[in-house]
């Protein structure tokens, strides 16, 4: 059996893996699903209410925090990272290299040569526009999706009350990591053994950008899934089947 980290990307905290998750437990896997820094309550034992502001709260940040959960795991974990986590995983194994056994990116973004997340989305037309559908707080510090574009763009193939529910759990996240430079070698997280799901009637994230991302990277092995941009909501026992699957090779 295996251990996954997952690791949520943008608007979200840990609450959204738990159909996931719960698929994953049930075949003795264990699963570890951190809340990133400014997301809220921490999840783990130990952990205190995160009171920290915003703006102090980086990439760097958000990749001490995985590296730290798979510092402390039993095993060497294979770490899953969505959507923006991309970028989380890629910092975190650049600097960590030793602490995964695998990472699997969920149609998730992939550094490119110059490195930073925001001046990336702004550069692709399809990601400019999903980005004009949320809102910035520059002096709280913080970005906010808009609940009443969320289900076209998040939550497509969901259900109706799925997607209510999904709505209703999104928060603001800080706005810092946008910003953040992600460095990448060949050697480091380049070393890294990697895999891609892509998920190709993702809204958000579209099935022509992530294929051009897989470019970025040397991934070993591509899955697809039939699905929207949140397919641990939409089909958990897929996705559960598509990550044991990978986590076997």
């Amino acid at each position: 059996m295996a251990t996954f980290i997952l690791v949520h990307g943008a608007w979200h905290d840990a609450g959204c893996w738990h159909r996931l998750a719960r698929v994953l437990r049930g075949a003795d896997h264990k699963v570890l699903t951190p809340t990133l820094p400014g997301h809220g309550p921490v999840h783990g034992p130990g952990h205190e209410k995160d009171q920290l502001s915003p703006w102090s709260i980086n990439m760097e940040a958000y990749a001490a925090a995985v590296a730290d959960v798979a510092a402390q795991a039993d095993e060497k974990p294979i770490c899953v990272g969505h959507s923006m986590a991309g970028f989380i995983l890629a910092m975190a194994a650049e600097r960590h290299p030793e602490l995964f056994q695998k990472l699997i990116f969920l149609t998730a973004l992939v550094p490119n040569g110059r490195g930073r997340l925001l001046p990336m989305i702004i550069a692709d037309r399809s990601l400019r526009k999903r980005i004009l559908h949320s809102d910035f707080d520059f002096l709280g510090g913080t970005n906010s999706v808009r609940p009443e574009t969320a289900p076209q763009f998040l939550y497509t193939d969901c259900t109706a009350d799925i997607q209510k529910e999904a709505t209703e759990a999104l928060i603001p996240q800080p706005v810092r990591p946008l910003f953040s430079k992600v460095g990448i070698t060949p050697e480091r997280f380049g070393g890294v053994p990697k895999a891609f799901i892509e998920c190709a009637g993702d809204q958000a994230i579209p099935i022509a950008l992530q294929r051009q991302m897989q470019l970025y990277s040397n991934f070993d092995q591509i899955r697809t899934l039939d699905a929207a941009h949140s397919p641990f909501l939409s089909m958990p026992e897929k996705t559960a089947e598509v990550l044991e699957e990978l986590a076997a090779v």
